[in-house]
């Protein structure tokens, strides 16, 4: 099926189409709302700008595919495969991925807010400036995550693997941060205002310069983020 054949299609009221071969098709701008791709292969698809808003992508393949500035709300992308998916300033607020891949993938400015992220696999993603308020990420794994002022707000990061993120500038206030990763991760100049540190592991942090931990549960005292410092110091390499 090409990309004609499809839009005629859907024009004419159908919506499954599932386990298709679609490698490839450009569809951008195209409104798929309500369609049904399970289990569809994807890979390297063009559906930028597109309203695919409730539509049925779980277990796709959506490998390298683009989905900038799409209309993702509400959609189905559980267990999707996103490896290396550029989805910059798409919205995906309140899109289910649970146990999505998007390792590697291109999340610039995206809007995951109160998004269920559960297990998903984040690793290396560029998740600057990313929406991410009230989205669930229990057990999401955000190892080498670029969240650079990224909002997350009240996210549940239960879990979580943060292990070398950068977090630089990022607000994490009343976020829940309960037995997550934070090794050798970058929380300079983060908020982390009233969030739940219960539990994690804060001693191999990278940098905590300008780092807000007001009011936050089980935050480091002034005399441990004083021992803090002076460790990052001397693991500092040489010049």
């Amino acid at each position: 099926m090409n990309a004609k054949e499809l839009l005629e299609s859907y024009a004419l009221g159908d919506r499954d189409f599932s386990k298709r071969s679609l490698i490839g098709l450009i569809l951008t701008g195209a409104n798929l709302s309500g369609a049904n791709f399970i289990e569809s292969d994807l890979e390297e698809i063009t559906l930028d700008i597109a309203n695919l808003e409730d539509v049925e992508l779980n277990l796709a393949n959506l490998v390298r595919a683009n989905l900038s500035g799409s209309i993702l709300i509400q959609a189905n992308l559980n267990g999707t495969i996103l490896e290396q998916a550029s989805l910059i300033g798409a919205n995906l607020s309140e899109a289910f991925l649970i146990e999505a891949d998007l390792s590697d993938a291109v999340l610039v400015e995206t809007n995951f807010s109160n998004a269920f992220l559960t297990s998903a696999n984040l690793t290396r993603s560029r998740l600057c400036r990313a929406n991410l308020s009230n989205a669930f990420l229990t057990g999401a794994y955000l190892n080498g995550a670029d969240l650079r002022g990224a909002n997350l707000t009240e996210a549940d990061l239960t879990r979580a693997n943060l292990t070398g993120a950068n977090l630089a500038g990022a607000d994490l206030s009343r976020a829940n941060l309960t037995n997550a990763k934070l090794n050798w991760a970058n929380l300079a100049n983060a908020k982390l205002i009233g969030a739940d540190l219960t539990g994690t592991y804060l001693s191999t942090l990278k940098s905590i310069e300008g780092t807000d931990f007001t009011d936050a549960r089980n935050a480091p005292n002034s005399v441990e983020l004083v021992n803090m410092l002076v460790n990052m110091e001397e693991l500092k390499p040489e010049e």
